[in-house]
């Protein structure tokens, strides 16, 4: 009788408090895998993880550290009580990993502008990168374009690569209702332009700044920019760029900070447009959820984001800020225009699925046991 497959996953990142990208990623993924009976999984955090149902065949193995955990704990647990196969979601595998180990590379932004990164990040997402390249058995690219740069850029094997998309939660992206209740402080700030993400340099939050400041300028139009997402690097510069916007329409940039999953769900389902101008993405899961809240895009047309997409949004070069802000003037202004691109976007969000990135993450992990 074939045994049953263990599989191990590296949990860490699913379970920070604030989640972006990468950690949003492993929280969906970790989730949706784990409703397979076709394996047992063995999930290591640095602290308990609280999201995890109680399952026969899933034991979360808790293990503190005070740093350099994956390369270090980890390894250790992977000398002593390794599983069959090791998963992890982002990009860091241990030092010593089990012979079959698959990872999930997001994106290689570092290396194109190593400007909007500190010398310690780049330093980390080279050298992590390139030894998840060189170790791994299998690698997850989540976009074609991040495929297309790990073989460019780290000469990685294109045999050893799948693609496979992310998803996003349905139960909290969807249209808004025209009876649904509204939070008071969010309906408030409408109308407004949303952009959600890390306020740093590689999202290009400053030309979005200059953008609205030239949509508002030169139109009747009144839309608040809603920004959503803690400081990052170069914070200083964007806030500076703020600062350069005329009083009034200054006084309608909004900063949220970071903001729980509730009232992030409502500001995107809530905005008039949602805003996505940044210089590099490994995949951009804002897109799909803003395509499925029935919200238009404007965003750029560099690296996946014209894949994931398609031509369910207005794309424009990341530092055109006139072209970007004709495109936001559009989309306000030009109903039919608009309502037709929602249409598009709805129709392409019904492609992606949490459900559907788990089972094809599933059968590469599986796939590598198969004469267990």
């Amino acid at each position: 009788m074939k045994k049953k497959l263990i599989i191990g996953i590296d949990a860490s990142r699913s379970n920070v408090r604030e989640r972006t990208g990468t950690e949003y990623y492993s929280y969906e993924i970790i989730k949706e895998l784990i409703k397979s009976k076709e394996a047992d999984f063995r999930l290591y955090s640095k602290t308990p993880l609280g999201y995890l149902p109680k399952l026969d065949n899933v034991k979360n193995k808790v293990m503190k550290f005070p740093r350099l955990w994956s390369q270090i704990r980890l390894s250790i647990e992977m000398i002593s009580n390794p599983p069959d196969v090791l998963f992890v979601p982002a990009h860091t595998i241990p030092i010593l990993h089990p012979k079959k180990t698959v990872t999930t590379l997001h994106d290689l932004g570092f290396k194109h502008f190593p400007e909007l990164y500190t010398p310690l990040e780049r330093y980390y997402h080279d050298f992590s990168m390139g030894f998840a390249v060189r170790h791994a058995t299998k690698i997850i690219a989540i976009s074609h374009a991040t495929k297309n740069d790990l073989i460019k850029i780290y000469k990685a094997d294109p045999k050893k690569i799948e693609v496979i998309y992310h998803g996003f939660d349905r139960e909290r992206y969807y249209p808004l209702e025209s009876n649904e209740k509204i939070p008071d402080d969010i309906k408030t700030l409408r109308p407004y332009i949303f952009f959600i993400g890390r306020l740093e340099a590689k999202k290009n939050v400053k030309t979005l700044i200059k953008s609205y400041g030239l949509l508002r300028e030169n139109s009747n139009i009144k839309h608040k920019l809603v920004l959503a997402g803690r400081p990052g690097y170069q914070y200083e510069e964007i806030k500076d760029e703020i600062n350069r916007l005329p009083f009034e329409i200054r006084n309608d940039v909004v900063e949220l900070g970071y903001v729980e999953d509730k009232k992030a769900t409502y500001l995107t389902r809530c905005a008039d447009i949602f805003a996505f101008p940044s210089f590099f993405e490994g995949f951009g899961m804002p897109i799909l959820e803003n395509m499925a809240s029935g919200v238009p895009i404007v965003g750029s047309n560099t690296t996946s984001i014209p894949e994931i997409a398609g031509d369910c949004a207005l794309l424009s070069e990341p530092k055109d800020e006139i072209a970007l802000a004709s495109n936001m003037r559009k989309l306000i202004e030009d109903k039919d225009f608009r309502d037709n691109l929602v249409k598009k976007g709805l129709k392409r969000a019904e492609l992606f699925s949490w459900e559907k990135c788990a089972r094809e993450t599933l059968d590469v992990t599986a796939g590598l046991l198969a004469d267990i």
